[in-house]
């Protein structure tokens, strides 16, 4: 927590600095800012942070977990260290799933940040200007960069467990896998299925119409996936994710630590309904109230059960009962664990950097009139920013995202922020169970 206040306060002193600069030089840096490239940048980091969230759901809710199958081990090989003679391939492989990145969001097919990043500072010149170009230069490409490597981080751990044969859409870079590649018959008998639209739509399309339509994230969150879109899991299927870590519990916690989870489900799910039913027009003032009695009463509920839970984790801590096969079950574990926490831990000094940016960018976006708005868009076409001008669908849905952007950003950031924490309580026991491997083989 220390470290990400430090970040956060870092960012706010960046921001601060460039300001600074501006007043003691007289070089206006941020003169040439674009707000629709600006507001671009903030929403398709904003895209891929939801989109990175729905699938440590499903990795955590709805994969089966084998000891036989390999799928956990497979997330984590992106971020491994290539063995040799890998290297080349290793970059073939991110190489493609940029490819896919530009499939799902059409941002990395309109814009080049590099060239915008080089329209902003391009006039810049002497010692100050440099190092105000270097600040505003660090705080985009910090953004931009964390953005790239979420999207394909997204896109690896998305066909890791879809019903699509790892390695057809993109040659894995592993010699395990060089038996699949485009092209090879195993994956020429493979399509895309339309009955799967999160593994087949665009992801920015599909966030688009939730965000939009759908009811936002709670909607996003609650999307369902056939069973026949997830990947075929090998071997004996002991369960989701959180059915095979309680397994791990000593046997008088393991009932009461599942049932206060189910119920904690079933107030955080009746709770949702009641906020819905608030946002609908038309409510008479006493059943207003009532919602808002009855919302009050469940968060309170949902917040005790929270702390019950946290209290039983703590227990469990404490009397760890570990067998040979417990700690197995704890190390495939922390292999997920480990592939949701390290996403997140790339990306946390980009979310707050973010954080700082997008409060601005929203008040200079909303003052736009629809003439600067079209002039803004299509100078980032004469400038070499956007390879063609923005499409009237892409501006009216930008247009209308902005009515409900604060909502939507605040709701993501948070869902995401939860969900890490949750991960990190997980890893400790799972960590604190692993760890008993080297005392029992002492025994």
């Amino acid at each position: 927590m220390k470290k990400m206040i430090l970040l956060f306060m870092t960012v706010f002193i960046l921001s601060g600095c460039m300001k600074a600069i501006e007043s003691a030089t007289g070089i206006e840096i941020t003169k040439n800012t674009n707000p629709v490239m600006e507001m671009e940048m903030d929403l398709v980091f904003l895209d891929e942070l939801a989109a990175l969230t729905k699938l440590n759901q499903i990795i955590l809710e709805r994969i089966p977990i084998s000891l036989d199958d390999s799928w956990p081990s497979v997330l984590n090989d992106y971020s491994a260290t290539p063995r040799e003679g890998e290297a080349a391939r290793y970059e073939d492989y991110k190489n493609c799933l940029t490819n896919l990145l530009k499939r799902d969001f059409a941002f990395y097919s309109i814009y080049n940040p590099k060239a915008y990043f080089r329209v902003l500072t391009g006039q810049s010149t002497g010692v100050q200007a440099l190092l105000a170009q270097g600040l505003i230069a660090a705080r985009n490409t910090l953004i931009m960069d964390g953005a790239e490597e979420m999207g394909r981080k997204f896109e690896h751990g998305k066909w890791v467990i879809s019903y699509y044969p790892f390695s057809c859409k993109c040659p894995f870079y592993s010699p395990r896998f060089q038996h699949l590649k485009p092209g090879s018959p195993q994956c020429r008998n493979f399509a895309a299925r339309d009955d799967c639209p999160f593994f087949s739509r665009p992801t920015e399309e599909i966030l688009s119409e939730y965000f939009l339509q759908e009811g936002g994230l709670d909607a996003w969150e609650d999307l369902k996936i056939s069973p026949d879109c997830l990947r075929i899991v090998e071997g004996e299927k002991l369960g989701p994710f959180k059915t095979v870590f309680y397994t791990l519990f000593p046997d008088h916690i393991r009932d009461e630590a599942a049932r206060v989870d189910s119920d904690l489900e079933a107030t955080e799910s009746e709770l949702k309904t009641v906020q819905a039913r608030l946002k609908e027009e038309n409510l008479s003032s006493g059943e207003e109230a009532r919602l808002e009695k009855e919302e009050e009463a469940l968060e309170d509920a949902a917040e005790e059960l929270i702390a019950v839970q946290e209290k039983l984790y703590e227990t469990a801590l404490s009397t760890l009962e570990p067998t040979p096969e417990k700690i197995i079950k704890a190390k495939k574990l922390l292999e997920i664990t480990q592939f949701i926490r390290e996403g997140f831990d790339e990306i946390s000094t980009a979310m707050f950097a973010l954080t700082v940016k997008m409060t601005d960018d929203m008040i200079v976006f909303s003052r736009l009139g629809a003439v600067q708005f079209n002039n803004d868009s299509v100078s980032l076409t004469t400038q070499g920013v956007a390879s063609q001008p923005m499409p009237p669908e892409r501006a009216r849905l930008m247009t209308k995202r902005m009515t409900n952007l604060p909502v939507n950003y605040a709701s993501i950031l948070g869902y995401a922020m939860s969900q890490k924490s949750l991960v990190s309580e997980y890893s400790d026991y799972l960590e604190a169970v692993a760890a008993m491997e080297k005392k029992m083989a002492r025994q």
